[in-house]
């Protein structure tokens, strides 16, 4: 008789403190976590603390089950199962048997008496044939009982702000402090039964991976954290701080475990105005009706609303207008009119940061780096040219597509006030006429 079988070690063996959905350990161990037996329950005391209590299992009979389930292939030819359990106390002893538990029938499930408590454990099932003789022995499968608590994570602190918001553009050293319950050390070797596992996780984008503190400081008492992130690895958004224990509880997502990360302005509005010279390097037929390459009475403007900050820089829209006065004498005719071109823009900025001087605890935004591309329209307005004997043209008035790229740099002298210097190409699509120039631009700005 051959008897094939997966044993499933379904072990759900958390030894859950539950009554109000709290627990606290009676003593500190070395793990962070208390020595006391199973048959512990968790009420609450009468000043509103979570205490523990002592109780038998005949007062409790349903507060804690330890089962060990396995399947068999053909139960009709098993008289019974006997289970071995052994235990290991630490890395450097051996296994030891503890416990051999019969079953009465071949059912292929047996609850562990007495309750084990928390450590690691391995197991293994000897099938007996039907004339009560054992035949196949299994496995050694491990297991771990931990004991459970609830962890609880009552506030979380920036040492930098003093509050659960840090602010992006200014100095961070990413310390923060957290208070809760059940505060415990970390895992320390695979044979720990009790520790915590700490992590934070994006409150919008919860697929994402969850950013691992530095844990500094554990309290005595397990209530209090100092922790530090790596101030790269956070964006702006909302995050939870999460605590959970070595038998996968997990904190409660709150207001009291969250923290922000954000710019101190969420928004940003530049305006600037200055003046730009086009320099005509793509259509020789334009160069050549005005007579020039260079547009020199021209003047720039332009607005960026920048609502989406990140820490790879700013996203934002904008709008560049330029305006060229037309005016050329030759031999042969004179010319003058309007020139005017106004692009919507994508922009993208970097904005640099810098010690103040004044206080070294402050960043200054010193300068921003942008780049921005768009389309739009080109026309001309009124424009004639004038031959002799008082002739002159119908006034040309056109509307064609443009299209626009270029990067600038701004220097701010204060928060606010900054001088932009920067160059653009921009393409007019006018048909017969195509015209392409290069339009650097000086101007000054105000950031609101």
């Amino acid at each position: 008789m051959v008897i094939s079988k997966k044993l499933l070690c379904t072990l759900l063996i958390s030894l859950i403190l539950f009554a109000s959905a709290f627990a606290k350990s009676k003593k500190k161990s070395k793990s962070g976590f208390s020595a006391a037996g199973p048959d512990v329950e968790a009420v609450k005391g009468e000043n509103g603390e979570v205490s523990e209590e002592e109780i038998s299992n005949d007062d409790n009979p349903d507060a804690f089950w330890q089962y060990l389930e396995w399947i068999e292939d053909y139960p009709e030819y098993v008289q019974k199962y006997e289970v071995v359990i052994e235990e290991k106390k630490d890395d450097n002893s051996d296994w030891t048997e503890i416990n051999r538990i019969l079953t009465e029938d071949n059912t292929t499930r047996v609850q562990i008496q007495p309750l084990l408590t928390p450590g690691l454990y391995r197991y293994k099932v000897i099938t007996y044939d039907l004339i009560g003789i054992p035949e196949i022995e299994s496995d050694w499968y491990e297991f771990n009982i931990y004991r459970a608590y609830i962890p609880q994570v009552r506030s979380v602190e920036a040492s930098a702000s003093h509050s659960s918001t840090i602010y992006l553009d200014e100095i961070n050293d990413g310390l923060f402090t957290i208070t809760g319950r059940n505060l415990f050390e970390l895992q320390e070797g695979p044979t720990d039964v009790s520790f915590t596992i700490y992590e934070t996780i994006n409150a919008k984008r919860k697929n994402a991976e969850p950013i691992i503190p530095q844990i500094l400081e554990f309290s005595d008492n397990n209530r209090r954290l100092r922790v530090q992130f790596n101030m790269d690895e956070l964006d702006t958004g909302t995050y939870y701080f999460t605590a959970r224990d070595a038998s996968g509880l997990v904190s409660e997502n709150s207001k009291d475990n969250t923290f922000t990360v954000k710019f101190r302005k969420a928004v940003d509005f530049d305006v600037a105005g200055g003046y730009t010279c086009p320099i005509i390097v793509v259509g020789n037929k334009m160069k050549e009706y005005l007579n020039t390459m260079m547009l020199p009475l021209s003047a720039n403007a332009k607005i960026s609303f920048m609502p989406f900050k990140r820490r790879f820089g700013y996203l934002g829209i904008g709008i560049d207008a330029t305006y060229s006065r037309l005016l050329t004498k030759t031999e042969g005719y004179d010319l003058d009119g309007n020139y005017m071109t106004g692009n919507a823009l994508f922009v993208y900025q970097l904005p640099i940061r810098m010690k103040s001087k004044k206080d070294e605890t402050k960043l200054r935004h010193v300068a921003t780096l942008e780049l921005h591309a768009g389309g739009g329209v080109a026309m001309f307005q009124n424009t004639v040219f004038h031959f002799p004997h008082d002739i002159k043209s119908e006034p040309l008035n056109s509307l064609d597509f443009s299209i626009l790229a270029g990067a600038s740099a701004q220097v701010y002298f204060t928060n606010r006030l900054y001088a932009e210097v920067g160059a653009d190409f921009v393409m007019a699509l006018i048909e017969n006429l195509p015209m392409g120039y290069v339009k650097p631009v000086a101007a000054v700005g105000w950031q609101f």
